[in-house]
């Protein structure tokens, strides 16, 4: 697995690598043009572009829902998980859900044990069912 976001990076996994990972900070909405970029460079280099691993490490943080202008993984727990398909649209084989990047789990002045809380209740609610 390789990451990076420069596109000789994107070219580099899809020629080379088993996939590619994101970085959190990316922007989710560009997501599937740095997928099409690993995947093309997969298959000029002879490879299969669908045995490629995409994983997305993607900052997530639990909010009320309706929010205008909502970041994707940013919401509802419901609003979250529609982003998922969203995301598998883009070409995402595997989602690495990322609370680091939410100051209200660790930033500052968040509360340690209300951080555990939330973490723990984020780990029930995206949990795979079934």
């Amino acid at each position: 697995m390789l990451g990076g976001a420069a596109d000789a990076a994107l070219r580099r996994a899809g020629r080379l690598a088993a996939g590619w990972v994101r970085s959190s900070p990316d922007d989710l909405a560009a997501l599937g043009r740095s997928v099409a970029v690993v995947r093309e460079a997969a298959a000029e280099a002879g490879r299969d572009p669908a045995a490629l691993r995409i994983v997305c490490r993607g900052p997530v943080r639990v909010r009320a829902a309706g929010l205008p202008d909502r970041a994707p993984l940013t919401g509802s727990v419901e609003e979250i998980r529609g982003d998922f398909a969203r995301l598998a649209g883009q070409g995402v084989t595997e989602l690495f859900l990322d609370l680091n990047f939410d100051p209200e789990v660790t930033g500052p002045d968040a509360d340690p044990a209300r951080s555990m809380e939330r973490a723990l209740a984020a780990l029930e609610a995206f949990a795979p069912r079934g």
